[in-house]
């Protein structure tokens, strides 16, 4: 899906306002909102913009017409509809125990990290690209970012980076600081940051896999509808102003969603955190497909930095649900009947390969505390993709013949990486 009368525009480098307006003037379009100004930190090449037709080519024959217009144009790079993104999650929600942190069946034996001392993210940042997340739940607030340099409620744009109040991350779908929006909403996000790092040793609920020291920044950029093209980019360029701006040590973002076709903007915001060092753990879909054969993004783009998360069941039999490839996906990790942080200061157990994301993500700033506590120094980005693929458990059911694999290691994950690879 797409979103009616949207186009999303990049700019060749050095074209003035003047000339953005006029490449636009000739689909009868405007500006609407700038996604990444060429002189932003990290940019390269030229302004990327999200613009609105205001003429009669609301319609899909009249949008490709009409990106068709503005292509033709001698400084435009490219255009692209600005398409929807879901969650990737299943509808079947039942309860259950936290078996995905176990070492039994097809557990992740975070339990193995945590016996063996590893139970600290300290001074770990990972974002969450996903709805929002209940900041307050007791469970999860002391493992939530803080922005310092933000008053919240105050309305100002008190550090300068361009968004108003972000005291715990930003909410690109209502353009405002609360990232949590009441009562039943943000579910999704909330129980995808619990699998991460919901506190441990607490007396409380459930525990992420890192237990202690994380810090979670919410980059909220999926409503009710779904979340746009337009906004996931923001939401990836504001985490990477972060990083940058604050020198936080951002070792990834999860990213339980999925949607829509190859989108150049998108793929170019994700290149831009592999050059941050950032990585991008995706959930690999959840429409039991082969996706070497029918691709699903954002998990398939092919770049170094992305872990693409298939799921499994506590058996370790990979979930009916789970998409799968020899080439796209790069392992599986639990994901059915996972149970995890809820709104409002509740718990609830749901399946998907978005519920698989998070327990690598968790996984991925756990060995990224532990190698710095055992080697005194943080590990870089192809290091911890290279741990979490190389301690993976081995399963001959991923492995069915030459012909048809399930993935691209036939592993799944081992939460434990920190007690055998800090």
């Amino acid at each position: 899906m797409v979103k009616a009368a949207q186009l999303i525009v990049k700019f060749k480098p050095g074209v003035s306002k003047e000339n953005r307006g006029r490449a636009l003037g000739k689909a009868k379009a405007e500006e609407r909102n700038m996604l990444w100004a060429s002189d932003a930190a990290g940019a390269t090449g030229g302004d990327l913009v999200l613009v609105k037709l205001t003429d009669n080519k609301s319609k899909r024959v009249g949008m490709k017409a009409a990106a068709k217009d503005i292509t033709q144009d001698p400084d435009v790079e490219y255009v692209e509809p600005n398409y929807i993104y879901t969650t990737s999650q299943t509808n079947d929600p039942r309860l259950g125990e936290l078996w995905g942190m176990l070492a039994a069946g097809g557990g992740a034996n975070a339990t193995g990290a945590w016996a063996s001392g590893f139970t600290s993210c300290n001074d770990v940042v990972v974002g969450v690209i996903d709805e929002g997340i209940q900041v307050t739940h007791p469970d999860l607030a002391a493992a939530m970012w803080t922005n310092l340099r933000e008053v919240a409620g105050n309305r100002r744009d008190d550090d300068g980076n361009g968004n108003v109040d972000d005291v715990n991350g930003f909410d690109f779908v209502s353009r405002d600081g609360s990232v949590y929006d009441g009562g039943s909403l943000d579910t999704h996000g909330t129980h995808v940051a619990g699998t991460i790092g919901a506190v441990g040793n607490n007396g409380l609920g459930v525990s992420g896999v890192c237990q202690s020291g994380l810090k979670m920044i919410s980059a909220k950029f999926i409503g009710r509808r779904g979340g746009s093209l337009a906004d996931a980019v923001l939401a990836l360029n504001y985490l990477l102003d972060l990083k940058t701006r604050y020198n936080l040590n951002m070792v990834a973002t999860s990213n339980s969603w999925g949607g829509g076709g190859y989108a150049q903007s998108l793929f170019n915001a994700i290149s831009a955190h592999n050059t941050a060092g950032i990585l991008f753990v995706a959930a690999a879909g959840n429409d039991a497909r082969n996706t070497d054969v029918s691709v699903s993004y954002p998990a398939g783009y092919n770049l170094p930095n992305i872990i693409s998360v298939g799921s499994i069941n506590s058996n370790g039999a990979i979930s009916s649900f789970s998409n799968f490839g020899a080439n796209t996906v790069d392992l599986f990790a639990p994901g059915g009947a996972i149970l995890s942080t809820w709104p409002v200061n509740s718990y609830a157990s749901i399946s998907g390969t978005s519920m698989a994301t998070p327990h690598v993500t968790g996984a991925v700033a756990l060995y990224a505390a532990a190698h710095r506590q055992m080697r005194g120094s943080w590990p870089t980005a192809a290091q911890i993709k290279a741990a979490v693929m190389d301690t993976g458990v081995y399963d001959a059911a991923y492995d069915v013949s030459e012909v048809l694999r399930w993935s691209c290691s036939d592993l799944r994950l081992n939460a434990s990486i920190a007690s055998t690879r800090g």
